[in-house]
């Protein structure tokens, strides 16, 4: 409800009152996208680290995917951080963490690649598998608008349209992170978790 009158919101402000500095760099809808998707990335770590499940690196793999997002709608190099940060968060630094990351996660299922190909077959055939895919496609629909500059607007379709995959991305993790989804993979395998 809360997202739907933000839509809402964000339509009546650009096109009745043409209030433009809703899409800007760095605006309102460029924070909640940001506050969206970290707490969707906490949702899906925080697992990781306090319960006992067997689909681990999938839960890992969404929260790097979420630090990832983070990264690509903060402008690092513009906050007043150490510069330091700035070079990890940002640029070369950004993409040599992020590379490293997935690369390790997808190493560490390797030694395990018949139980995570169950996993994951289980969970894309499942309602969160479609949300997150569904959420994948706003995402590019996204990348798509920010290029039709013959449109009106287009930086706010493109702001919506990401942020209506950050919302499903979140809504994921809120059902995903919850305990019970342990029992569902333990049908596929009984193998250990390498994390």
């Amino acid at each position: 409800m809360i997202y739907l009158g933000l839509v809402f919101w964000s339509g009546y402000s650009v096109y009745v009152l043409n209030n433009t500095s809703i899409y800007v760099e760095n605006g309102i809808l460029e924070n909640i996208q940001v506050f969206t998707i970290t707490i969707a990335g906490l949702l899906l770590f925080l697992p990781v680290i306090n319960q006992k499940r067997t689909d681990k690196l999938v839960l890992l793999f969404f929260a790097f995917l979420c630090l990832s997002f983070v990264l690509r709608e903060v402008d690092v190099e513009d906050l007043s951080i150490p510069d330091v940060l700035k070079s990890v968060g940002s640029g070369a630094g950004r993409n040599v963490i992020l590379a490293a990351g997935f690369i390790t996660i997808f190493s560490f299922a390797m030694f395990n690649v018949t139980h995570y190909k169950n996993v994951l077959r289980s969970f894309f055939a499942s309602q969160k598998g479609a949300w997150i895919l569904m959420a994948g496609i706003l995402i590019c629909f996204g990348e798509v608008f920010e290029s039709m500059k013959y449109v009106p607007h287009h930086v706010l379709l493109e702001e919506l349209s990401e942020l209506s995959g950050y919302v499903l991305i979140l809504l994921v993790a809120f059902t995903y992170s919850k305990k019970s989804t342990e029992r569902h993979f333990r049908e596929y395998s009984e193998s250990v978790d390498p994390l």
